[in-house]
């Protein structure tokens, strides 16, 4: 019966992901931005990369490194920094001729190391959260620099503030007419 189940499934996945491919863009965009954790006070880089399955809907995953920072405690010295991988929807709602406001949702894995200077000892923290936000970006081209506000729930709420860049690559679709001359 259980697998009777997973082979259900694994059908309605698979009709799922070549309905979505008929409408897909053929496109990716990659993405570099600086990032602030707005409760931590600490600055990080976002490295991501987002597939088009429509004109407007989009996924991806994203990387961010929060930089470590020192904090003063009584006597003690704390050094804090972070990891988050997030995988997240936006969809794309135009407001005027190239830009866009985007909602996004998600999820995210954070590992948190606190760091005491004093004694050398590490404390780690990692934890899921759920992502939620807004973005606006502005299509230049195939450059769109965008900045984005997300709040994630879970373990510890958070907030982050975002501003890049994103660069799109696209295969498969040649517009381009091609003219046979005759001699």
């Amino acid at each position: 019966m259980k697998k009777l189940h997973l082979l259900k499934r694994l059908l309605l996945v698979g009709c799922l992901l070549t309905a979505i491919n008929s409408f897909a863009q053929n496109k990716i965009s990659i993405d570099l931005a600086a990032i602030r954790n707005m409760r931590t006070e600490m600055n990080g880089l976002n490295v991501s990369c987002f597939y088009h399955f429509t004109e407007r809907l989009t996924g991806g995953i994203e990387m961010n490194r929060f930089f470590p920072v020192r904090r003063k405690i009584g006597e003690e010295e704390i050094q804090l920094s972070a990891w988050d991988f997030d995988m997240n929807l936006h969809y794309l709602l135009p407001l005027h001729k190239n830009i866009a406001l985007y909602p996004l949702t998600g999820i995210s894995h954070t590992s948190d190391k606190e760091h005491n200077t004093v004694i050398n000892e590490s404390l780690y923290e990692k934890f899921w959260s759920f992502n939620t936000g807004v973005g606006l970006l502005c299509e230049c081209g195939k450059w769109s620099p965008h900045v984005e506000y997300s709040y994630t729930w879970g373990h510890i709420n958070q907030q982050f503030l975002l501003a890049g860049i994103s660069y799109e690559l696209e295969w498969g679709h040649h517009t381009a007419k091609h003219t046979v001359t005759h001699h």
